[in-house]
């Protein structure tokens, strides 16, 4: 049976580059902490990779700024969220310290916003509905806040719906009214899928990870601004021997790192015929959603977004059952987020998109790659289109 896999947004396969960067990093064994020889060519190897990631981010000079590296991009917003609570006094005195987030972030956000408003920080959502951030709601949040907005996060790319956020406006609109405020980027999906660099978005920090890149899991990594490394705004949340300019302790995963920056160099120079590739597959898949005609098949379409990404609802047939159908056809897709399905619950990205629990429960993500090819997406559409017809049945 030929496999067809089509879940590129859960995690990507490694690339040829990042396995051979893995299998010869394993020479260089050395802690990048020590200082005799093995130690140093560690270290050189690390400081190497963490150039190739940041060249990556469009970053030729940091110029102050850092790449922290991290084991997830769990970690790394985890780092940046709880990081910021933890490098001050931030609830001492006056009115609640207000935090703003966008609607229906990655669990990896908005499970920490809730610790932050578990310890009396007042944590305000921007709709997110059609895929568009609500500017006027950020302005009211802005202009009403009850205390001082001190941190401020918004995805890049929706994992679930691609949609495709103007963070850069929102930092605007944040530094401009609050000059202080600490914006951060969760750009885990958007990262080699459009083009953008820290810089350019206007934040304070940003995450990336290397398992949607083509690289194994195991490494991420958090871009912290010159400003932010200067007023120690981001406090170590695993404290121990101080690895990684004291952020991050725990010795460096240095084979998942070189995979990473494998990953970033062959991706970065493949960049826009990767980016021509996705978008050929999605009109096609786009143009056999349309001919599946009376199917009942709607296609959530966002005003902005990647290609990589779409996310269709079923006629009255539960994911599960259908996630079943195509698995035994060899065609592998997703009901949303895989830490939202591991979990068991509704997806809350679908519903700050606007869906009704009726239709997100019939809801199938289809996130594709540059290795997809033309038989993945013809093979996912009739399997679809027989499952619809048998299925519906029942």
């Amino acid at each position: 049976m030929s496999i067809h896999y089509l879940d590129n947004s859960a995690t990507t396969e490694p690339s040829k580059a990042a396995k051979r960067a893995l299998t010869e990093s394993l020479d260089t064994f050395g802690n990048p902490s020590s200082v005799h020889s093995p130690g140093v060519a560690a270290h050189n190897l690390l400081e190497s990779c963490r150039a190739a990631v940041s060249a990556a981010l469009g970053l030729r000079r940091m110029n102050g700024s850092r790449l922290v590296f991290t084991s997830s991009g769990t970690e790394a917003n985890c780092l940046a969220i709880l990081g910021y609570h933890a490098s001050k006094d931030r609830l001492r005195g006056g009115r609640r310290p207000v935090v703003i987030v966008g609607d229906g972030e990655h669990p990896s956000v908005s499970e920490p916003m809730l610790r932050l408003e578990g310890v009396g920080y007042k944590v305000v959502k921007i709709p997110t509905v059609g895929g568009e951030l609500d500017f006027d709601a950020l302005r009211e949040a802005l202009d009403g806040a009850s205390g001082r907005v001190i941190f401020a996060e918004f995805m890049l790319v929706n994992n679930e719906t691609g949609a495709l956020y103007d963070v850069r406006r929102a930092a605007s609109l944040i530094h401009s009214a609050y000059p202080d405020a600490h914006v951060h980027c969760d750009a885990v999906q958007a990262f080699m899928k459009t083009k953008f660099s820290p810089i350019s978005l206007g934040v304070d920090s940003l995450t990336v990870s290397a398992h949607k890149i083509h690289a194994p899991r195991g490494a991420a990594a958090l871009w912290l601004s010159a400003e932010t490394v200067k007023k120690k705004n981001i406090a170590p949340v695993l404290p121990g021997g101080g690895q990684e300019g004291g952020l991050r302790s725990g010795t460096e995963n240095l084979a998942a790192i070189a995979a990473f920056a494998a990953a970033c160099e062959d991706e970065k120079a493949h960049f826009e015929e990767n980016i021509s590739r996705v978008s050929e597959l999605r009109e096609r898949l786009d143009r056999a959603m349309l001919g599946m005609g009376g199917s009942g098949v709607v296609i959530k379409e966002p005003v902005k977004h990647i290609p990589n990404i779409v996310n269709i609802t079923l006629p009255r047939i539960k994911s599960e059952t259908m996630l079943n159908y195509l698995s035994g056809r060899g065609i592998y897709v997703s009901a949303g987020s895989a830490c939202s399905a591991s979990a068991g619950r509704l997806s809350p990205a679908l519903a700050a998109f606007g869906c009704s629990d009726t239709e997100i429960d019939s809801s199938l993500r289809v996130s594709l790659s540059h290795t997809n090819n033309e038989e993945d997406i013809d093979a996912f559409v009739s399997a679809l289109a027989d499952g619809i017809n048998f299925l519906a049945r029942f």
